[in-house]
């Protein structure tokens, strides 16, 4: 539920989503560029000095392009021009038509070559789609892990609630024994001030465990965003289990699953690939280029059209591009400074590890502790409702007081408090463990693919 409708994680889900939409934006740069020109222009002006006598020309140019990036860096271009052409001399190119078409290709060969050079903008974007995966694994685990403690801090208070709803009940029986005995003769009356004075006692601790469950549920239901009406109530039971599992087996879990450092991998290998690309872009810009098309010349489009289409007027051209800014100061400042990131993304990654493994082991021990003072607290329920049946018979052979024996009482609820607390802070540690591990979704069944992440944060459109 927590997984599914928590706030803070709906809103972390957005972020995979957001950045897929980086990977698409990207491979716009092979989207095919379509261009086109459509311009009609006309001139009216004196054919000879002080003469009324006007020269009127009409140009007419209708020209389309079209081009496309190729994964080596390349460009290829197709482009169709069509000029026609009118004036009033009636001379034989007073009225002609000139249609062209030609096709391109330019290539560099140094700065720029390559599919990892065109494609960087997609490569980071995906780098980066997978990091915010990672991040939001990371906030899922989080979630999942503050989801479980919640639980258990709800099941303690209402563990604790009933030992306390117990503890009245004693209370209440020893008050009324001791009206009787004392309306009997056997027993002092000051006696009952005592009695008297426990159950009020336990009254108001009975209050403030009653506020810890009301207080523990809506927590819990805010953190759920559950919207039924009422308290949540903890179903089963818990039996805890030593976990057989060694501090090398946990890290090595852990260093191939948690989401921190799969985003530090990805940064990592970001910065390298920056760097590759750096590398590339340091050197001279060098770019062979060449065209060839077909032009016609007539009298009419269709005349112009049928000579281009002939082919007896063919052109074309080859060359070289080279180009080199004297210093290139700024291509080897960008050189160094991906070298020094890619450097500081390693020990950072480096830095991730260590702290993750310290967390695993802190998580073992942390555990390990956990279920030993469970045994320590069982012991001590076992001695406090001994020792409390042995002043309960102690009190009515005159033996005890009645402060005396509420004291053990209080004692013995206290030492079951101790046990429910030792019981829910083991499941707690317990879940620590695991999401120090990244295997806390995996152990409540919760595998969730990378491409099922952005849908989620579209969902929210709707």
């Amino acid at each position: 539920m927590a997984v599914e409708n928590n706030l803070e994680l709906k809103v972390q889900t957005f972020n995979p989503a957001i950045a897929a939409t980086g990977i698409q934006s990207a491979r716009g740069i092979y989207d095919t560029q379509f261009a086109t020109v459509l311009d009609y222009r006309g001139q009216n002006s004196q054919a000879i000095p002080d003469s009324d006598i006007a020269a009127r020309t009409r140009t007419f140019d209708f020209d389309v392009t079209l081009q496309q990036l190729v994964p080596s860096g390349g460009t290829a271009s197709a482009a169709f021009t069509n000029a026609w052409y009118q004036d009033n001399f009636g001379t034989p190119l007073s009225q002609y038509a000139q249609p062209q078409f030609a096709v391109s290709f330019s290539q560099p060969v140094l700065k720029g070559l390559g599919k990892d050079v065109t494609e960087q903008g997609i490569i980071l974007a995906t780098d980066s789609t997978s990091a915010a995966t990672a991040e939001w694994r990371q906030q899922a685990e989080n979630t999942a892990a503050v989801a479980s403690a919640r639980f258990y801090v709800l099941y303690n208070a209402r563990e604790n609630l009933e030992t306390r709803k117990s503890s009245l009940a004693v209370a209440r029986r020893i008050h009324e024994e001791n009206q009787a005995r004392v309306k009997a003769g056997v027993l002092a009356s000051f006696e009952l001030l005592d009695s008297e004075l426990g159950v009020l006692a336990r009254e108001s601790e009975l209050l403030e465990s009653e506020r810890a469950v009301l207080d523990a549920s809506d927590a819990l239901k805010v953190f759920l965003q559950d919207p039924a009406p009422g308290l949540l109530v903890p179903t089963g039971g818990i039996a805890p289990e030593k976990v057989l599992l060694t501090a090398e087996q946990a890290t090595a879990a852990a260093m191939q699953k948690r989401p921190e450092l799969v985003k530090a991998r990805v940064t990592v290998q970001s910065a390298e690939f920056s760097e590759k690309v750096s590398r590339n872009l340091v050197l001279p810009s060098l770019a062979l280029g060449g065209s060839a098309g077909v032009a016609g010349l007539g009298s009419s489009y269709a005349g112009g059209l049928g000579d281009m289409a002939s082919g007896k007027y063919p052109e074309w051209s080859v060359g070289i591009n080279f180009s080199y800014p004297i210093g290139n100061s700024a291509a080897e400042a960008d050189l160094a400074a991906n070298r020094l990131k890619s450097a500081q993304a390693r020990v950072s990654l480096r830095s991730a590890e260590e702290s993750v493994g310290l967390e695993v082991r802190n998580a073992l021990r942390a555990l390990e502790t956990r279920y030993l003072q469970i045994e320590v607290a069982r012991k001590g329920v076992t001695v406090a409702e001994v020792r409390f049946d042995s002043y309960v018979k102690r009190q009515r052979l005159g033996l005890a007081t009645t402060k005396n024996l509420l004291e053990t009482e209080a004692q013995m609820v206290q030492a079951k408090e101790i046990l429910s607390g030792s019981l829910a802070a083991f499941q707690i540690a317990l879940a620590e463990l695991y999401r120090s591990m990244g295997e806390l979704l995996d152990r409540h069944g919760l595998r969730i693919a990378a491409k099922s992440i952005a849908p989620k944060a579209w969902k929210e459109l709707r």
